[in-house]
């Protein structure tokens, strides 16, 4: 018995869980205090404005790192022990974010005034959207590092880096917040990655090297840049519409129901981005890079059910007593000026259970290239979700959108599920 806990201890879903609660218990309490700042200072239509700019902060993103998240962590994880092949990795994904964040930075500096009308109804804050252009390649180099350390699993570093990231954002945007209002909350967006990246580059201390040789033309690899493409238009694809239909559900609250409405539905989508941060990133920092090194199905049936093993029963008693204390939350973590927030928290509840399910399934669609699967199943989940937020809130306010999210998770978990279903029956390796 106790040779098997040593062994259950050492494993490494168990290590990946360990780090990551690090990495997610840092994320939370900084962006709880971050969001508890905010919410006191903005109210809540402040609050559906940084909802609206962060949105587009990812969006911009999407172009520049973050569509390459999943093939970057496959393929370090896969060429871990070839050196060549990790270093054309490394120096192809940096250079290739550099010059789509000058690309998308110029387009957003050029077209400031335009971004700002769309977001913010004013042409007011268009030189936050300025900010945003010049922060852009360094932002993306942050997030493209942590990528190589997931893949390459140095858990230590990777712990290391999120939470540098998470502080620095927290007290840069506290700070900008408190001194210039709403216009230094969005501005700290793009600060505080600057600062981390002058951190991340001093202290990566022996893995310095993986920086090494990053700009040096002569390691660019388009073959490796094929294939990172189609992880790349997944990922871009994802993130556009989904980014995309938040801010269109947004607009249409705030249409329909109102600027605090739309704070409120902001703030709770922001409590539920931190309370799932623990079991989505599980997902990308465990199941990918295992999916990714085989094609078994007795290998993904265990390791997808040693995942839900350790989810479910978690994710169960912590969402029972989220909803239990949702006042409490409410009161400790934003004010008095969100307790609406609280008819919210049942459907959200409900959808983001599924949406863990659905999502660690996902994941094989990310580790196998199943991309005609990824296309179908994202397109229909945004298409409903909106849909239904469209019909729902005309009988439900506000609520309706949320019983909106948690239908289109549903269906979206029986689509993954017979998509991946499908693929092992063509492609059956025991």
């Amino acid at each position: 018995m106790i040779e098997q806990l040593k062994i259950f201890f050492r494993s490494s879903l168990i290590k990946a869980s360990y780090f990551n609660l690090i990495i997610v218990s840092v994320k939370v309490l900084s962006g709880f205090i971050l969001s508890k700042v905010f919410a006191v200072l903005l109210g809540p239509s402040g609050y559906a404005f940084i909802g609206n700019f962060q949105n587009l902060s990812k969006l911009a993103t999407a172009f520049t790192a973050e569509g390459y998240q999943n093939g970057v962590i496959r393929f370090t994880s896969q060429y871990s022990e070839v050196p060549i092949k990790l270093k054309k990795i490394r120096a192809t994904i940096y250079q290739i974010s550099l010059v789509f964040s000058i690309i998308v930075g110029v387009v957003l500096f050029v077209f400031s005034h335009y971004w700002s009308e769309l977001i913010f109804q004013t042409k007011e804050y268009h030189h936050v959207i300025k900010c945003l252009a010049v922060g852009l390649p360094f932002i993306s180099f942050n997030l493209i590092t942590i990528y190589v350390l997931n893949g390459l699993q140095k858990y230590k570093k990777l712990a290391f880096v999120n939470s540098v990231l998470s502080v620095v954002g927290m007290l840069v945007g506290i700070g900008l917040c408190y001194v210039y209002d709403l216009a230094g909350g969005l501005i700290s967006f793009s600060i505080g990655p600057v600062i981390v990246f002058l951190i991340v580059v001093f202290f990566l201390f022996k893995d310095r090297y993986l920086l090494f040789d990053i700009f040096n033309i002569k390691w660019f690899s388009t073959a490796f840049l094929k294939k990172a493409n189609l992880y790349f238009f997944m990922a871009a694809y994802g993130m556009v519409i989904s980014y995309g239909n938040l801010i269109a559900i947004r607009t249409l609250i705030i249409s329909q129901q109102g600027i605090l409405e739309a704070g409120y539905w902001e703030a709770m989508n922001r409590i539920s981005t931190y309370y799932l941060m623990f079991f989505l990133s599980l997902t990308s920092i465990y199941l990918l890079p295992q999916f990714s090194k085989t094609n078994s199905v007795k290998r993904f049936k265990r390791e997808i059910k040693s995942f839900y093993s350790l989810v479910i029963p978690v994710l169960a008693v912590f969402f029972i007593g989220i909803y239990l204390f949702r006042f409490l939350l409410l009161k400790l973590l934003l004010s008095k000026a969100f307790m609406p927030t609280a008819n919210l928290f049942f459907w959200q509840l409900v959808g983001d259970s599924i949406s863990v399910l659905a999502i660690a399934l996902v994941k094989q669609f990310h580790a196998k290239l199943m991309v005609k699967a990824y296309v179908i199943c994202n397109g229909v989940l945004n298409l409903m979700y909106f849909c239904l937020s469209y019909l729902f809130i005309q009988d439900y306010g506000i609520v309706g959108v949320t019983k909106a999210y948690a239908l289109s998770y549903a269906i979206y978990l029986l689509m993954v599920f017979g998509f991946v279903l499908h693929y092992f029956k063509k492609n059956v390796a025991d």
